[in-house]
């Protein structure tokens, strides 16, 4: 049993995203309670969730949870329940995020995470966007059923790092070529710029090409890149899981009630023409959508993203930032000092946030006579004017006094105006940051993704059968992964993976060829063979929960294999660094293990090493599979071997990782 729950301040569902067994579950408990009407007993036939219902059986739990958060500052993270049903709790701009389940605590605040970050990437902190837009609410589900789907046979996804499709030096530079080509016809294109190009090849990154003036995007933001192509295959069809139930939303739901349009500008699709003969063999539908990605400048930087798949194996990527990013931060900057506001714990700040607010305001109706002039100008010249007036209001409303007071105790006029504020600047950044046309580039995206498609399509068999046995591939002539694992007897698998740019370097896994190995089978394929894809699940999860507690490096067995777990830090000259003894509640206050929610290890490093600049810290983390028969010194050598030439099968980097121990 699996569900995901976000509720508003009036504990109303905004979201539900859940499967049948939670449905049953809940109509259960309903009917136990004479919550439903007659006639509506069969537990197995329904595909909807009452809202009503949904509420009053949550609402006395949320309600508890708020009275936690905001009386005595001590809200729930987690609740177990006698029946094996755990559920968690997280909040966000407002809402609180639930997750229940049978599944473990911590694997569901994995769940709620993603989902938060999901939520982030695609309305930002208009949440209530999701009850609103069927469209968002769509590819919320996709987004978060294409990474369950590849977080449990992707190792990628599993350790959230990225991993390479090594292919030779001409046919990436063939790829890399038609990918710059791709950025060329981007350029016509107005307030689009800077502008990246990825070729993506069954989950694996097979090249990335950005214009000069690109900031560098985030191996989070490229997973999540991928997702979205992901998404579009499950919206497809190409996914065989049955759609999960939804909570019922009635049409006066729907209505938007600020005036601001939702689905018709912001996202969506397109149709390649029909006379382009290098897309009719391919699905002839290219998918635009506004998200927010993360960049040093902004957490929600606003890029128009277009990605069409060109064969079965290889899909188009074209992300481009539009030119709202400091409207971004300056409705985020105004935002914020609102939401502190109204906690009223102001620490003697409230004058620096007023002034913030004041700057965010004035420089936010400056940056918006930028904008081309047009219905979009309009619509966000019209949103500004009405921040700018209840702002005003809001000063002459006691806002000054009150700060200058230092009381904790919002007043009750003061409360009003600033709860009312804090909605109209979310409609003011949607305006801005969400409601942005695709159309306008339509012509340069078709004609971008057929010149990819054409010259491409030499390539697209051979680059589909590659990525599905990537430990094949040979980097030179004489050298393959599985050529590498016959220096290591004993070795069955590793993940290797760099850190400091969350490069993944690991052999396959091939979970149908995992069964029915002869025991006198002793080569490398055979024992990789052997090593059943749960296994691999299992050893990360046991190592990440040791990790989560401070542990380093560990060493433990099974009945079969050996395993092993190393993270270790180095400087810019590659010496290495040693960590010293940090705080169980600093440890305990880092995210969870990853980066799709939060880059863990860059925060691990903040904590371990104050005196450093994380960015200049070199951070490699291993995990290694022997037969239960390697001795322990044998699996040390090992790691340390790997660690010192895993370069060979990994490319050049700048100099070899240090000892590990």
């Amino acid at each position: 049993m699996l569900a995901v729950l976000i509720f508003d301040q009036l504990n109303d569902v905004v979201y539900l995203r859940c499967d049948h067994k939670f449905v049953r579950h809940v109509r259960a408990m309903a009917h136990a309670q004479r919550l439903l009407g007659d006639g509506q007993v069969d537990l197995d036939l329904v595909t909807q969730l009452d809202p009503n219902i949904v509420v009053q059986l949550f609402s006395p739990l949320v309600t508890s949870q708020r009275i936690m958060a905001t009386q005595f500052n001590n809200p729930y993270t987690s609740i177990s329940c006698q029946d094996g049903t755990n559920v968690v709790f997280k909040e966000y701009a407002g809402y609180l995020f639930v997750g229940v389940g049978n599944q473990e605590e911590s694997q569901l605040q994995r769940i709620v995470s993603v989902a938060i970050r999901m939520v982030q990437l695609i309305v930002g902190p208009c949440v209530t966007i999701l009850k609103k837009s069927e469209e968002k609410c769509s590819l919320l589900d996709s987004l978060l059923e294409a990474w369950q789907n590849l977080y449990g046979r992707e190792q990628s996804y599993l350790v959230e790092a990225l991993e390479r499709l090594v292919v030779n030096a001409e046919l990436s530079a063939a790829a890399v070529k038609s990918l710059a080509t791709v950025i060329d016809m981007m350029k016509p294109c107005k307030d689009l710029s800077p502008c990246h190009a990825l070729f993506f090849v069954r989950n694996k990154l097979l090249a990335l090409y950005s214009s000069r003036s690109a900031p560098e995007l985030s191996a989070s933001d490229l997973l999540f890149l991928n997702l979205m192509v992901a998404a579009s295959q499950i919206k497809d069809g190409d996914y065989t899981e049955d759609a999960a139930p939804k909570v019922a939303v009635t049409p006066e739901e729907k209505r938007e009630d600020d005036g601001i349009e939702l689905d018709s500008s912001d996202s969506g699709e397109f149709c390649s023409s029909p006379n382009t003969p290098s897309l009719e063999e391919s699905q002839g539908k290219i998918r635009s959508n506004v998200l927010l990605l993360r960049t040093d400048t902004c957490q929600l930087t606003p890029h128009l993203v277009h990605h069409e798949t060109l064969s079965d194996g290889l899909s188009l990527v074209i992300v481009s930032e539009v030119n709202r990013t400091q409207m971004s931060i300056q409705l985020l900057t105004l935002l914020s000092g609102l939401e502190e506001m109204l906690s009223g714990e102001l620490n003697g700040r409230g004058k620096l946030i007023l002034d913030a607010c004041d700057a965010a305001v004035k420089k936010s109706q400056e940056l918006a006579k930028r904008i081309p002039k047009g219905k979009a100008f309009e619509r966000v010249e019209r949103a500004l004017q009405q921040v700018q007036y209840r702002w005003d209001n809001l000063k002459r409303s006691g806002l000054e006094d009150w700060l200058k007071g230092g009381d904790s105790n919002v007043p009750t006029r003061v409360d009003a105006s600033l709860t009312s504020l804090v909605d109209l600047t979310r409609s003011a950044w949607r305006a801005a940051c969400l409601c942005i046309s695709a159309s306008s580039t339509a012509s340069q995206v078709e004609s971008a993704v057929a010149m990819a498609s054409e010259q491409m399509a030499d390539y697209c068999h051979f680059l589909e059968v590659k990525a599905l046995r990537n430990m094949t591939l040979g980097c030179r002539s004489t050298l393959t992964i599985n050529k590498y694992l016959e220096d290591f007897p004993g070795l069955v698998h590793f993940l290797y993976i760099d850190r400091s740019t969350h490069q993944l370097t690991s052999p396959t896994l091939l979970p149908d060829e995992a069964a029915d190995v002869p025991q006198d089978s002793d080569t490398p394929a055979s024992r990789t063979r052997s090593l059943t894809v749960s296994r691999v699940w299992s050893m990360v999860e046991f190592a990440r929960s040791h990790l989560s507690k401070g542990h380093l490096s560990l060493m433990w067995k099974d009945t079969t294999f050996n395993y092993a777990y190393f993270l270790w830090f180095e400087d810019s000259s590659s010496n290495p660094l040693k960590v010293g003894e940090l705080d169980e509640n600093v440890i305990e206050a880092l995210p969870l293990p990853g980066i799709l929610c939060d880059d863990f290890y860059r925060a691990f490093c903040t904590q371990a090493f104050p005196g450093m600049d994380p960015s200049r810290i070199r951070i490699y983390e291993l995990f290694c599979v022997h037969l239960g028969l390697a001795t322990s010194p044998c699996v040390l050598e090992h790691t340390r071997r790997l660690a010192a030439t895993i370069w060979e099968v990994a490319g050049s980097i700048d100099a070899n990782p240090a000892d590990l121990l």
